[in-house]
């Protein structure tokens, strides 16, 4: 017995030392999980010190010039809000998060000018108010929504609605007295009065939200001196002098002199001094400044709404101060806004007529006078054209009702992220009826993928075609429809799944294609496809066409090159005015335009260097050497055109290379008169630039601006004749080390043409489609094709 039990003793002790090292291994790996379990859980910082990164982040953001420019950084921040919000449901100051997140779009509205960001931010504030109505935040997000609903979004039935809710739930909250001055602005704007006390208390900075406690968030101002408080009078002197400085520093700074938030900042604090000691006498030009500040913002917004609020507050001076010397300056100031920017000339001679009867030996009298000599005859001539209007109309009355027009497509546009999917955009001028269908690959032919627009237009540009290099889409047809409308080809090298979907503001469809193991991506509102066992033969005509079409594939995307500094060259300038007829200087526009296209190109992140800056001559081989030593990746050389017959209009872009027809040798001969340069010398430059890949990249860039200044031009309502991309030997461009074009925005002695060129909404349509242009050229090479580099708002209205 006593050796059986020794037999089984050892016998467990030979189990138990089998088993011991998969028990102990099996232990140490649950240690490990756990560990690693709990450093991933535990790996992102607490909700409030998460929180208080964020927050530090904005104060951060704002004082870097260059990235608060720009449209990435804001989004992240107000994405980032949004997540700590929703990822603890718990932390009792989640209000303050989701108006954080408001605020970053608000932000980013500011610097945009783009109605769908403050949209953006209005549906966050709202969210706020509702969700958390207990909140010590819920009145301040309902102010901002209802200031933003009234002032970007012109949607004041909204906004008073808002106001009544805020006054009706929270009485007692220290948002009322702004809330109330806020309605009697709106309230007198809906009668036809200004009310210029409320005015300036909403247009004061908003507060800025701070957290003592996590339960409890308290208010301070956002920036020194932006209080709605008066100011002590020993303080006036001293703020107004700083005031006039920064002012003056805001004009020199070619970044900062278009956002709308330095002009806002500088004009209510001119208000606030003109508010704390009326009776002061510099009251009168603290008022004055604070127009100045205003007109100075419309001037880059272009904004009719903004142009009211700088003709108001200049109206306000000559009304409380009619004996101040500034009197008769602020009512010319308003007279010139009426007229030139607001199209109502009869009420700015109504104002001239002022000057001339309270100021008639004033120092603006004499230039009122000749200001109304010269708008009453022009008004006289104004006066004869809605007459002959209105008898075509009545011999035509089926013209007063809208016609239906038929969509356009407008833009093709694709982006290879990797080599088995590809995502292609089709920009449309509005909604239209599409199908689509796949045809699997077989031996000999690529797998192809139709889609037929029903009653839609395409675009020449369009039309042509393309064949693509080094991506999953190989070719691009395009083919008219007996039924109407048109067919799309797409040749893939291999297609295993896609998808489709419309998409409004802008509208297009967009279709995802992959192949291999490659994964759609999720989207809503897309629809799946699957391949037919079928082929559709191409016509002769569609072969035809396959063999003219462009190859995508050159130099620079072999080497992998970007664009980083552009040198944007304002044409003519000093002695040398350029062209000029129908009051359009041919120096002074091309400086205007270059100005403004600088600003959209630095706001993107692109560095700028002009040729001039201001009203001096230049020689042409001057300013490419000023390129040159600037290193610059891109040359953009902006003109007016001219042309013996008046009937000539339209917008070109040239590229260096010899004339292809006598009307671009024409327009080459006329830039090129004041050239420094010799024929013996120019022969040898010629044949260096017949053999120097500049050539192509440089018609490629003339492309991509001709076509995006079109789709602006066309998105902004204006009709203008596109007369294409063309080769023309320019000394202006010869010498230039990086790919070169001379854009030609239209043509000074066509009258309609002239009228649109003196128009700052027009060349601000002009800047934005130059730029749109140079940023597809610098998403092209980085193999970013995208649809189109939105930089504004598509509303006509907006910046």
């Amino acid at each position: 017995m006593a050796a059986k039990t020794r037999n089984t003793t050892a016998r467990d002790r030979a189990i138990t030392k089998r088993l011991m090292p998969p028990l102990v291994f099996m232990l140490a790996l649950c240690l490990l999980v756990v560990c690693f379990y709990d450093s991933g859980y535990t790996s992102l910082p607490p909700t409030g010190k998460r929180y208080s990164v964020a927050k530090a982040a904005i104060e951060s953001l704002r004082l870097d010039d260059k990235r608060a420019g720009q449209r990435e950084p804001w989004e992240k921040l107000a994405a980032e809000f949004r997540a700590i919000y929703d990822a603890d449901p718990g932390w009792p100051n989640r209000p303050a998060a989701l108006f954080r997140a408001a605020e970053s779009l608000e932000e980013l509205a500011r610097r945009s000018f783009a109605k769908a960001d403050a949209r953006k931010a209005v549906a966050c504030y709202e969210s706020l108010a509702l969700r958390h109505a207990d909140s010590r935040l819920a009145d301040d997000a309902l102010l901002r929504a209802a200031t933003l609903r009234a002032a970007w979004l012109k949607d004041e039935k909204n906004a008073l609605a808002l106001l009544k809710r805020l006054k009706s739930q929270y009485p007692r909250g220290d948002m009322l007295p702004q809330a109330l001055a806020l309605e009697k602005t709106l309230q007198a704007s809906a009668a036809g009065r200004t009310a210029p006390e409320a005015r300036q208390l909403a247009a004061a900075r908003r507060k800025d939200v701070v957290e003592d406690q996590p339960a409890a968030v308290a208010k301070t101002p956002a920036a020194p001196g932006m209080s709605s408080e008066l100011l002590p009078e020993a303080h006036l002197l001293p703020r107004y002098q700083a005031a006039k400085s920064r002012m003056d520093a805001l004009r020199a700074d070619k970044v900062k002199s278009c956002w709308r938030q330095p002009w806002e900042e500088l004009r209510a604090e001119f208000l606030r001094i003109y508010a704390s000691r009326k009776n002061w006498a510099v009251a009168p030009g603290a008022l004055f400044r604070a127009a100045a500040s205003q007109e100075a913002l419309a001037d880059c917004s272009h904004l009719a709404g903004d142009y009211r609020q700088a003709v108001a507050l200049y109206l306000t001076l000559p009304r409380e101060f009619p004996q101040s010397a500034l009197a008769d300056d602020a009512l010319l100031r308003a007279a010139r806004i009426q007229s030139a920017k607001l199209d109502s000339t009869r009420q700015g001679l109504a104002l001239l007529d002022e000057i001339s009867a309270q100021y008639p030996r004033g120092d603006m009298a004499a230039e009122a006078r000749a200001l109304r000599a010269q708008w009453s005859a022009r008004e006289a001539d104004a006066g004869k054209k809605p007459a002959a209007a209105a008898a075509r109309r009545a011999d035509s009355p089926s013209r007063t009702a809208p016609r239906e027009t038929s969509p356009e497509l407008q833009v093709l546009s694709w982006d290879s992220p990797n080599k088995n999917s590809v995502e292609i955009v089709l920009e449309l001028s509005g909604p239209a009826r599409y199908s689509t269908r796949l045809v699997n690959a077989r031996k000999g032919s690529p797998a192809r993928l139709y889609l037929d627009l029903e009653n839609t237009a395409v675009v020449s540009d369009v039309r042509k075609g393309v064949t693509v290099r080094g991506s999953l889409l190989q070719a691009v047809r395009v083919r008219d429809r007996k039924q109407g409308g048109a067919s799309l080809q797409f040749d893939f090298r291999d297609v295993r799944r896609f998808d489709t979907r419309m998409e409004s503001d802008p509208c297009r469809i967009v279709l995802s294609v992959a192949a291999g193991k490659t994964p759609l991506p999720a989207k809503p509102g897309a629809k799946t496809g699957f391949a037919l066992d079928e082929e559709r033969p191409a016509s002769p005509k569609a072969r035809a066409r396959a063999s003219r079409t462009r190859q995508v594939g050159n130099l620079a995307d072999q080497l992998g090159l970007t664009v980083r500094t552009v040198f944007i060259d304002a044409g003519h300038g000093g002695h040398d005015p350029g062209t000029s007829h129908h009051n359009v200087l041919e120096r002074a526009i091309t400086l205007d335009v270059a100005m403004m296209l600088g600003r959209l190109l630095e706001a993107n992140g692109l560095e700028v260097v002009y040729s001039r800056t201001r009203d001096v001559s230049l020689s042409l081989s001057e300013r490419t050497r000023k390129a040159n030593a600037a290193g610059a990746d891109l040359f953009v050389s902006v003109h007016v055109n001219a042309n013996k017959d008046a009937s000539v209009h339209g917008f070109e872009a040239y590229y260096l290379d010899l004339a292809g027809d006598p009307q671009a040798a024409r327009v080459a001969a006329l830039e090129n008169a004041r050239s420094d340069r010799r024929l013996g010398s120019m022969q040898k430059v010629l044949a260096d630039v017949m053999l120097n890949a500049r050539v192509e990249e440089s018609r490629r860039l003339a492309a991509d601006i001709q076509r995006l200044s079109m789709f602006r031009l066309k998105r902004r309502n204006f009709t203008v004749r596109n007369n294409g991309v063309k080769s023309a030997p320019f000394h202006v461009l010869i010498g230039a080390g990086m790919p070169a074009v001379l854009v030609e925005l239209g043509y000074c002695t066509n009258p309609a043409e002239a009228r649109n060129l003196a128009a700052p909404k027009y060349r601000h349509a002009l800047a934005e489609g130059l730029a749109e242009g140079i940023l597809a050229y610098k998403d092209r090479l980085l193999k970013r094709r995208t649809a189109q580099n939105s930089l504004t708002h598509e509303s006509p209205d907006a910046m």
